[in-house]
């Protein structure tokens, strides 16, 4: 998959660590190390999102509770 160039505003400490963890050789650069943050988070996150999808617009403690199958439209009648 082709990578879209993008931009993002880091915390000065956070940043600083980031690069702590370059020099170290844990990551490569900055785009592996915030690539490897997000696919941890992906990865995750997976159940919840095999479940239901979640739309952006919706609350998101009522998208969490419809995917846990907690609201009350899936009350059986």
């Amino acid at each position: 998959m082709a990578k879209i160039k993008t931009s993002i505003a880091l915390d000065e400490d956070m940043l600083k660590w980031v690069d702590t963890q370059i020099e170290k050789k844990r990551f490569a650069n900055r785009t592996h190390a915030i690539e490897f943050v997000l696919q941890q988070l992906i990865e995750g996150e997976k159940p919840i999102a095999r479940t239901n999808y979640i739309q952006p617009s919706k609350d998101l403690g009522l998208a969490i509770a419809e995917s846990l199958g907690k609201t009350s439209s899936n009350k059986k009648r």
